[in-house]
């Protein structure tokens, strides 16, 4: 989610007299060394005590396939990282898998506009990055980004969550991608900022007409903690520019002490008319999480969150849903140095995780066996691989 510079800094230039040869100045990189290209690989699998007869787990985000493994995703990042005023750059982020894609999928892109159906090839990423020399930098993207809503993320080579399952905030109340133009700005260490552009969420194509407006406020208001507060305002259905959606959110990071930190992610939102009878939709969520490192291998991750989903627009009935997540995590330095010995090219690092989700609802929305119950339990291997 982050972006990636292309060429020049703005302090170069071809008019500028060239160095003694006795200066001890070391010429300039040509720009195309400065290109990047890193990766990661996931591999799981999720069992779901319901057995429900169409092997899908409910209210999961990729993590849908139930009793089957699956690649989540394959990624490949190509890019130029931007880092001073004056510079273009580039990020172009390709994903496969059986998992990832066919959700993040944007509607005119990889995704059918008439159909809705997605396939397991996406790019949620492609965009150009220039730094202006307006203060301390003014930066734009121009192009596909991920969204700046939400706690988690989609994850990559970059980044990736702590839990292995997305939650429902994640996956219910809030966009993946936008396309359009973002713009960014720091003002000092400790406070950043971002307004967007935007025609729509999760959508290359124009679907109303419309335009979509976004905005984030950071500030780290302590050596060991963080506030964010976003927002999104615009119109969101397919044909439909008048109905207008609105997203509130603060989410948080507090570093307790270097092995234990606590984080919280708390949304609202409303939609007109987009109840299932018609009626304007509200959707609210809060998610607590907490991680602890018992050695720099192994550490133990929890979440818990409650989304209420007021008229049924974003799961399809009125309901409230609690999810209660564990999610134990080793990595395998060992393991990846004896791998790197005998296989120069592997230079990366592997993760290994386990998972135990309890999720409940206030009605019978969960599919136990051929019928239908209020919770659900499913555990999961999940193995990465980062380079």
């Amino acid at each position: 989610m982050l972006a990636s510079p292309l060429f020049l800094s703005a302090q170069s230039s071809t008019n500028a007299d060239p160095p003694a040869a006795d200066s001890g100045q070391l010429p300039s990189k040509p720009w195309w060394r400065g290109i990047t290209t890193d990766g990661l690989a996931s591999l799981s699998y999720t069992h779901n005590s319901n057995d429900p007869n169409t092997r899908l787990n409910q209210f999961r985000v990729f993590d849908f396939n139930d009793n089957e493994p699956q690649l989540d995703v394959a990624q490949l990042v190509v890019q130029h990282p931007v880092s001073e005023s004056g510079q273009l750059g580039f990020r172009f982020n390709m994903i496969a898998g059986s998992g990832v894609p066919e959700v993040t999928a944007s509607y005119g892109l990889f995704r059918n506009t008439t159909t809705g159906v997605a396939h397991h090839f996406d790019l949620p990423e492609f965009y150009l990055t220039y730094v202006a020399p307006v203060a301390k930098g003014l930066r734009f993207d121009v192009g596909k980004f991920v969204t700046h809503l939400g706690y988690e993320v989609i994850g990559g080579y970059d980044g990736y969550n702590d839990n292995f399952s997305r939650g429902f905030i994640f996956g219910y109340g809030v966009p993946f991608t936008h396309t359009g133009l973002k713009t960014s700005y720091s003002f000092n260490s400790r406070i950043s900022s971002a307004l967007l552009i935007t025609n729509g969420c999760d959508a290359v194509a124009e679907l109303n007409g419309g335009v979509t407006f976004g905005g984030q406020l950071a500030a780290v208001t302590s050596r060991t903690t963080t506030l964010t507060f976003n927002f999104l305002h615009g119109p969101e259905r397919p044909h439909n520019d008048h109905d207008q959606r609105a997203v509130y959110e603060i989410t948080g990071t507090w570093k307790v002490v270097p092995r234990f930190t606590l984080a919280f992610d708390s949304l609202y939102a409303d939609e007109d008319h987009a109840s299932t009878d018609g009626s304007d939709a509200i959707w609210k969520g809060f998610a607590g999480y907490s991680k602890y490192s018992f050695t720099k291998e192994f550490s133990l991750a929890f979440r818990g969150e409650i989304f209420g989903d007021d008229g049924g627009s974003r799961t399809g009935t009125t309901q409230t849903l609690r999810g209660f997540t564990i999610t134990p995590e080793y990595v395998l330095p060992v393991m990846a140095s004896r791998l790197r010995s005998e296989f120069r090219h592997l230079d990366g690092k592997f993760v290994t995780r386990g998972e135990f989700r309890w999720d409940l609802s206030d009605h019978a929305t969960f599919q136990r066996g051929t019928g239908f119950a209020s919770r659900q339990f499913t555990t999961a291997v999940n193995l990465i691989y980062l380079f």
